[in-house]
């Protein structure tokens, strides 16, 4: 949810939650027999203490007092060991719940099409994952449980008050109407400024995150104190809406203070003077103003749990959002083949990316690769070449043409098992803070060490990797931060290779190679026993000079496709290709 705007009645993230409370009912079931111990022993005790005065006290009977001290002694200690019980249970069950919500919000995100990451920010939706659960696990947890001692309080002291004396209970119950419209005028607007402030907190971690993970950067230019004032403005911003949800909530709980206490000292003013004209005994006001301080209690409490409940739904609300959202292209589905040759052909392909509508990827581009085939995409940036490799991979569908992977269109085809046809290196290989042999095996989570020893070798990896403290085993930090550039690239060859791919994609997979690793791991990749279709997107003259095929591309059109020794003489774009950006690189 963008700030500002409207946010969903509050049903549209029960509809998530009850199914989840549903899973946990057994939990919620034992902490709530715990929570009625708690009751009833909470409201024996004003009656206690009601005898303990008429019966005790006023007739001078000190073994009356003697014995119902005792019973009062063991309803405070049943109420204390229920109320442990009840807050355990409860608790065991909330954190349950938002383990559950954490899994779902998760998966549901990583099924979402490539286009929707495209429009937002890693940080900010790290940051929600992190944040908007927690105070929704508060409230269906201990809080959960106190508002619901609460409400019986509530209704099990009304009960006894009614029967101490009607005429001051419903004096008492003046109070509850304006509590009542109190809750819910107030309680919108918390919930909408929740949802405000949530999201601007949202952004102001994503700020955050970014700034960490440019921290090279962000010193190379010496911007740390300008990236702190930045990253204050945001905070502000969030501040700000944290004090209107502040003061918000404090009118609402200050007016349910002060109509529910007024009510109950009305009753004592009352009570007072029945007792002067002899119509009420001391024992039975102190008992009823007892019971109405709990009455009072627990529906103030009851009131206030439903604000909390409802800036927690405020607050994760784009959680509800995520999970209600169905992706634009589903990430399984479809018909999986028995095998692929490794047969590509491009038809027609026209493409805009969603984030850039009026600037076409790719016009009119018909291209047809045979199975082990080595065909190398070159041109400008902005060429569209990478574009190529990401439909190709269903990362996103043409507007208009189709992809056919031996001869089948590839939205008729699962995208999850197509992807495991598929080995690819993209420009900027993304390593993870896991272990060498851990990174390569993400390719092949399956894979023995002799496997992945294998595509080491086949990425000219095993000589840096033996020379690492604990070699395969050997965590490689956030990102591969440890590595080189080169070396980084390496592992990435090695990842996708080690799936022995159908289909090879490398989008300028060896650019922080030197050339004469660049010359090993081509040669290594060339001379792979099960020749999978090789599609290359390169700079590097020394790269394409080997191929099958250069398609040459320019403004998302393919102008010459050939062998490099042959557009040479024929194609004169190609030619100053060669003469400038390939050679300069």
């Amino acid at each position: 949810m963008s700030p500002g705007s409207k946010p969903r009645p509050p049903t549209s993230g029960l509809r998530t939650i009850l199914p989840l409370l549903r899973n946990e009912r057994r939990n919620y079931a034992i902490g709530s027999i715990f929570v009625v111990i708690g009751i009833i022993t909470a409201l024996a005790y004003p009656y206690a203490i009601k005898l303990t005065i008429d019966e005790g006290v006023m007739r001078g009977d000190a073994h009356r007092i003697n014995v119902l001290a005792a019973i009062m002694l063991g309803l405070l200690l049943s109420e204390g060991v229920a109320t442990c019980l009840r807050d355990y249970w409860f608790n065991v069950a909330a954190e349950r719940i938002a383990a559950t919500l954490r899994k779902r919000t998760l998966a549901h995100l990583l099924a979402q099409e490539i286009a929707f990451f495209d429009s937002r920010n890693t940080g900010e939706l790290t940051t929600r994952l992190a944040a908007d659960i927690p105070p929704l696990q508060r409230v269906l947890g201990e809080e959960f449980a106190d508002a619901s001692r609460f409400a019986l309080w509530g209704i099990g002291g009304t009960i006894l008050l009614f029967y101490t004396s009607p005429l001051l209970a419903l004096i008492v119950l003046l109070g509850a109407p304006p509590m009542i419209a109190a809750a819910a005028l107030l309680g919108r607007r918390v919930r909408r400024v929740s949802a405000q402030m949530t999201q601007a907190y949202a952004e102001a971690g994503a700020y955050a995150e970014e700034t960490i993970a440019g921290i090279r950067t962000v010193r190379a230019f010496s911007q740390e104190a300008d990236e702190v004032a930045r990253f204050d403005g945001k905070l502000q911003h969030a501040v700000g809406l944290a004090k209107d949800k502040i003061m918000t909530t404090a009118i609402a709980g200050a007016l349910s203070f002060l109509v529910a206490e007024s009510a109950a000292l009305l009753a004592l003013w009352l009570g007072g003077n029945l007792i002067a004209i002899g119509r009420f005994t001391s024992g039975g006001l102190i008992s009823f103003i007892l019971y109405a301080f709990i009455v009072a209690r627990g529906f103030r409490n009851a009131s206030t749990f439903w604000t909390d409940a409802l800036r927690a739904i405020g607050g994760a609300q784009w959680v509800f959002d995520l999970l209600a959202r169905t992706p634009r292209l589903a990430p399984d589905g479809g018909r999986r083949l028995a095998q692929i040759d490794g047969t590509v052909v491009l038809e027609g392909l026209r493409f805009n990316y969603p984030t850039r509508p009026d600037a076409p990827a790719l016009a009119d581009f018909d291209c047809t690769i045979a199975p082990g085939e080595v065909v190398a995409f070159v041109g400008h940036s902005g060429a569209g070449k990478s574009t190529i490799l990401n439909l190709l991979l269903r990362f996103y569908d043409p507007d208009e043409g189709r992809i056919l992977v031996d001869g089948h269109d590839l939205r008729h085809i699962d995208a999850a098992w197509l992807r495991t046809q598929i080995g690819s290196v993209m420009q900027e290989p993304v390593l993870f803070s896991r272990s060498v042999g851990d990174n390569i095996r993400y390719g092949r989570p399956d894979a023995g060490q002799e496997l992945v020893a294998e595509a080491a070798d086949v990425a000219c990896a095993r000589g840096f990797i033996e020379q690492l403290p604990r070699g395969y085993e050997t965590e490689i930090g956030d990102r591969g931060v440890q590595l080189s550039g080169g070396q980084r690239q390496r592992l990435a060859i090695a990842r996708a290779v080690v799936r022995r791919p159908r289909i090879l994609i490398l989008d300028e997979a060896t650019s922080a190679l030197d050339a004469e690793n660049e010359s090993l791991v081509l040669r290594a990749l060339r001379s792979l026993d099960y020749k999978p279709t090789t599609l290359i997107v390169a700079h590097r003259l020394s790269t394409v000079v080997n191929v099958d095929r250069v398609a040459v591309l320019d403004r998302g059109r393919l102008i010459a496709l050939g062998p490099h020794d042959e557009l040479l003489q024929t194609c004169e774009f190609y030619r100053q290709l060669v003469e400038t950006q390939l050679v300069a690189r």
